[in-house]
């Protein structure tokens, strides 16, 4: 080989399986959830059994931010990407998220007064949902690993930014209600009408991103049990010292890291044999997602269960929505998620050929005499 040859870049590794896992339980438990909170009755909520799901159900959407955090971290560290490249990927995929979340609240129902510039209609339009909070903490988060190429580095200043949210959101809070803020900013902050506002919600996908890092570093102890005793720990910590998750945002913040470790470890757990299934619905997770909504609560002026039944349910036709929404999602998702994958690779291939016919049609330099 000539010396004037570059050596090839190392492949990347094999895929984390339970990374998938983890991934397809998070979209899974938040299909179900949220079919459940569209149908199911007020008496039935009332049931002992659907009492302790829900106090458990509010880990499903820190759940899926720590994933998708996790995912990326992941992605990026076997890749070897750093600088210009992290932005080139991630920031398309940012705007798509955001386009995406924004066009799940477009106010078909009340245009006329979305453009009479309604406050409240705008609130509802603007509101931060799952995808706007992956789409801003990606944002922030592809901002570190590009300027940061070490590892230690980036595990360090994800941690950071993870403490960092839930401390200054009281403040944040404050800052935004004392006003003169542009509603768009609000709303993405701190929002009153918005779920998944950045602050304190983006932490978990830090936390998730520091995980992933941190976890390709190790190689002896399983990965589950990595977070299974993280989880642990924490959990029994926030019990002895007695921290109510009520009290503020950080003890908030870290009850529900241990909890989703915890459901974490236990995903990366299931037998090896369900990966045929569970590996595409994880990595197709944000399009189960963008598809169940619509069918859940509805779209613009389109009903949905919420809409079209109500709390009407008990415990069991409400679950048997829930599988039905969740194998409705799956179905369309999947194909989606597949072609959409073509494209990229036919879009990529044909990209990667005109830059060689172009580079091939430029003059050699003269050769210096």
């Amino acid at each position: 080989m000539s010396s004037s040859q570059s050596p090839s870049a190392p492949a990347p590794s094999a895929r984390n399986t339970g990374l998938d896992r983890a991934r397809a339980v998070a979209v899974i438990a938040m299909v179900m959830g949220h079919t459940l909170d569209a149908v199911l009755s007020e008496q039935a909520r009332n049931g002992v059994g659907v009492i302790a799901y829900w106090s458990m159900r509010a880990v499903t959407a820190p759940l899926f931010l720590f994933v998708a955090g996790w995912a990326f971290a992941t992605t990026v560290q076997r890749t070897g990407a750093h600088g210009a490249s992290v932005l080139r990927r991630y920031v398309p995929r940012v705007a798509l998220l955001l386009g995406w979340g924004y066009l799940l609240r477009w106010p078909g129902w009340g245009l006329p007064a979305l453009f009479a510039g309604e406050p409240m209609v705008w609130r509802h339009f603007l509101a931060f949902d799952a995808l706007h909070g992956v789409a801003g903490a990606l944002l922030l988060g592809a901002g570190v690993l590009a300027v940061l190429p070490g590892r230690t580095a980036r595990m360090v200043t994800l941690l950071g930014l993870a403490v960092l949210f839930p401390l200054v959101s009281p403040w944040v809070r404050a800052a935004v209600a004392a006003g003169g803020w542009p509603l768009v900013l609000e709303q993405a902050l701190v929002g009153r009408t918005s779920n998944f506002p950045l602050f304190p919600w983006a932490a978990y996908f830090f936390l998730g991103g520091l995980t992933g890092l941190a976890l390709s570093g190790v190689k002896r102890v399983p990965h589950w049990l990595c977070l299974m005793g993280t989880g642990t720990g924490l959990l029994s910590l926030m019990a002895l010292w007695g921290g109510d998750p009520k009290v503020s945002d950080p003890t908030l913040v870290v009850w529900r890291v241990g909890l989703l470790c915890v459901v974490a470890g236990l995903a990366m757990l299931l037998p090896s044999r369900l990966d045929g299934m569970m590996g595409p619905v994880g990595r197709a997770s944000l399009w189960v997602y963008v598809v169940h909504l619509p069918i859940a609560y509805g779209w613009s002026t389109f009903q949905g269960l919420a809409s079209r039944l109500g709390r009407s349910q008990d415990v069991l036709p409400a679950l048997g929505l829930a599988l039905s929404v969740l194998a409705v999602s799956l179905a369309l998702a999947l194909p989606a998620k597949k072609l959409y994958g073509r494209w990229r690779r036919k879009n990529g291939t044909l990209r990667l050929a005109a830059r060689a016919a172009a580079s091939a049609a430029l003059p050699e330099p003269p050769v210096s005499g």
